[in-house]
């Protein structure tokens, strides 16, 4: 592992155990196993870790929801790709989601272009997300919902699954399986394997 994903890997774990704010950059260079002048080296500050914690994630993310989203079946099959996916991301993951979710608030002070850049990736989740149901209206494997709305309420149920287990206040149980058959019962019409 290079000494810049050490770094990441080290900030990562300190901030989803003690927050953003209750890590020092000597901690995150002690964890890691570098000198706090290779931390700063390589992100300039602390922010810019984070920004890469959040970057990174989001950018795989978007990259697996796409891949997912295609091949071949029916719009619900390219959904259904893509809700297991996101499910498995997040589980996977756990320690940098929770980061991202917890800590946007700092980024959010780092100016329009940061957020403009977060707000687009936002975007490509929701459209993937649309691009299923709308092809899977095309080939009547989803019914006639409005796809926009749709693809942003499965993006918010999975993130709040995931919010909630982050915060620990509730012990959420594997509803995976759950998941993925409630959005059946809600879109796809009688055989979505058609």
């Amino acid at each position: 592992m290079s000494k810049k994903q050490s770094i990441l890997t080290a900030a990562t774990e300190l901030f989803a155990r003690q927050g953003f704010n209750g890590t020092a950059t000597s901690e995150i260079a002690r964890k890691a196993g570098v000198a706090q002048g290779t931390v700063f080296h390589h992100f300039k500050c602390k922010e810019n870790l984070l920004i890469s914690i959040c970057d990174e994630l989001v950018t795989k993310y978007v990259e697996g929801i796409k891949e997912a989203a295609q091949g071949s079946g029916t719009g619900w099959d390219a959904l259904e790709r893509v809700l297991w996916f996101s499910l498995n991301f997040m589980a996977e993951r756990t320690e940098s989601i929770t980061v991202a979710f917890r800590e946007t608030r700092v980024l959010q002070h780092e100016g329009g272009e940061l957020h403009d850049h977060f707000s687009a990736l936002m975007s490509q989740i929701i459209d993937v997300k649309r691009d299923c149901i709308e092809r899977g209206q095309a080939d009547g494997s989803i019914r006639q919902v409005d796809p926009y709305k749709t693809a942003f309420l499965l993006y918010i149920l999975i993130k709040g699954i995931h919010h909630t287990r982050a915060h620990g206040l509730l012990q959420v149980p594997d509803l995976n399986t759950e998941v993925v058959e409630f959005w059946r019962q809600s879109l796809a019409t009688g055989n979505p394997h058609q």
